[in-house]
């Protein structure tokens, strides 16, 4: 027999009952009001494996979405693996962890593996601290293994704001 289960969200809708304000946990979470930066990196036989780049700062409170970021890759950016990160200081995979992105074509956030940042919605932090502050969004090059000839990647990155 089929059984009805609740969403975590839902539980905590009907736990909170006729208080409106508290039913929703985190109204980012359930809302529509996605923002996107369409970033662009440009890479060159400079660049090697671990090296990091800042892709762009968000808004203190923000929420990235990585069920509806992506990258594009328009050149074939290198002749052997890339794999790539998208992340911050605290957790440099927080939103994208290991996209293979060694040919041309649109690769997930989601692929091949799901990043924490999908099951923990994270609100960006601002902080005077620089080990603390995560609203610098960085894209690692975590694999890297032949030379990487010039190649253009756009990073689709979606976040929800206050």
């Amino acid at each position: 027999m089929a059984k009805t289960t609740q969403s975590i969200q839902y539980a905590a809708q009907v736990a909170a009952g006729a208080n409106v304000v508290n039913r929703i946990n985190d109204g980012r979470q359930v809302s529509s009001a996605a923002q996107f930066a369409l970033i662009k990196v440009v890479l060159d036989a400079l660049n090697v494996a671990t090296d990091v780049i800042t892709l762009l700062e968000l808004p203190g409170g923000a929420i990235v979405c990585p069920e509806l970021s992506k990258l594009i890759v328009t050149d074939d950016a290198t002749s052997g693996a890339l794999t790539i990160d998208i992340g911050d200081v605290v957790d440099p995979d927080r939103y994208c962890d290991g996209a293979n992105c060694a040919s041309t074509g649109e690769v997930s956030f989601l692929a091949p593996a799901f990043p924490a940042g999908l099951g923990t919605r994270t609100p960006v932090v601002k902080s005077a601290t620089a080990s603390l502050d995560t609203s610098l969004v960085t894209m690692t090059l975590a694999t890297f293994t032949a030379t990487i000839e010039a190649g253009e990647i756009y990073v689709l990155l979606a976040y929800k704001c206050l």
